[in-house]
């Protein structure tokens, strides 16, 4: 088993010393290196007994520095080594320079096991260094001390990076949250406005376009025609307003609005029939309140399916049928129209089923009962 294990990038990006870019760690390193060369050499220098090859020793406790993060535990066991030979020679500086940087290193980089053998190879190096030569007790309480504070630093530094590296991965989930609360927010959004502006646009080009027959057949329908388009547009702008008070809402302490529910089904149809459509509401079961989101699709599912049936069927009449049962609403619309051309295309279509999804429920479209116009079934949960 090698003695130097390669330090994961997570684990490199993560404890680099205050998110330094490569080349300055390097020119950090590089410096350190240099400053515990001079700080071995230098004793070794002025030493009576200083040898040249005593030098070249320093120099391995101390360059080798410079590849101290990629290979941590060669780089102990090399500098821990040349230390102890200078040891043995009675050349040991001041203190063990090279070898507490690189217990500090090994300590924020390495993983655990690998820094219970190093601590074992390290303890060794330093008795073997103290004991031969018959260096001074006090010496190996200062020297101990030393190691102890070194290993400590770099265990607070790998704490630190640990944090860092909790809270960044918090923060990019929160992000991740936030950026698909914005996309489902944006998508209810469009659903709201296409299902209020699509209605009652189809419903106020209707009344448009029977205007001048309207006029020349029956002038006296003529003033109530423009009140329908007038009412329509104003009941757009009143959904908007709700559905724009509800965004607001979720983000202050005000209630919103209420939504448009079961108890608004009639009005839509009333609507058709203004449209020229012949529009008949039939209920089933017992009828009884509804959760506010089953409550709002139910008004949703009818509206988009009385736009589709007005704008594309070409139909003169529709059912609607709303069917309470004990666990369910069924909610059916049936036209006498042409059908779908594309039964599961359009942002209408798309938005009703992301909204009977929403709510744990069933969409199926389709033909009529046999096999003329067009059918809309939802089959929504209520409990």
């Amino acid at each position: 088993m090698p003695l130097s294990t390669p330090v994961p990038a997570v684990v490199r990006s993560r404890l680099r010393v205050e998110r330094l870019p490569r080349n300055a760690t390097l020119w950090l390193d590089g410096v350190i290196a240099v400053a515990v060369f001079v700080g071995t050499a230098l004793p070794v220098t002025f030493s009576q007994d200083g040898k040249f090859w005593h030098i070249l020793v320093a120099a391995g406790a101390s360059l080798p520095l410079f590849w101290r993060r990629r290979a941590p535990l060669l780089t102990t066991v090399t500098v821990g080594l040349a230390i102890s030979i200078l040891g043995l020679s009675h050349q040991l500086p001041p203190l063990p320079f090279g070898p507490l940087v690189a217990t500090y290193t090994f300590a924020s980089l390495s993983p655990s096991p690998w820094r219970q053998i190093a601590i074992g190879v390290q303890a060794v190096g330093v008795v073997v260094s103290l004991v031969v030569p018959g260096e001074d007790p006090a010496t190996f309480g200062y020297v101990g001390m030393a190691y102890v504070a070194a290993y400590s630093m770099g265990i607070a530094s790998r704490g630190r990076g640990d944090r860092i590296a909790v809270l960044e991965e918090r923060a990019a989930r929160q992000e991740e949250e936030r950026a698909t609360a914005a996309a489902r927010d944006r998508n209810r959004i469009a659903r709201e406005v296409h299902d209020i502006v699509a209605h009652t646009v189809a419903i106020m080009v209707v009344q448009a376009e029977a205007g001048p027959v309207v006029a020349r057949t029956d002038p006296a329908r003529v003033e109530k025609t423009f009140e329908v388009i007038a009412e329509s547009g104003r009941a757009a702008i009143s959904q908007l307003r709700r559905s724009l008070a509800a965004l607001r809402s979720a983000e202050s302490d005000e209630p919103p609005s209420p939504a448009h529910g079961v108890g608004d089904v009639p009005q839509l149809l009333g609507e058709a029939r203004w449209g020229g459509l012949e529009a008949a509401l039939r209920w089933r079961g017992q009828q009884r309140p509804l959760p506010s989101d089953v409550d709002a699709t139910v008004f949703r599912v009818v509206q988009e399916a009385l736009t589709n049936t007005i704008r594309h069927a070409r139909a003169s009449m529709v059912d609607v049928l709303i069917e309470f049962t004990p666990h369910d609403i069924l909610v059916t619309v049936t036209d006498d129209g042409v059908g779908a051309v594309d039964a599961g295309g359009g942002y209408g279509m798309m938005g009703m089923r992301e909204r009977i999804t929403a709510c744990g429920g069933e969409l199926n479209i389709g033909s009529g009962p046999d096999g003329r116009g067009f059918m809309v079934n939802a089959v929504l949960p209520t409990e």
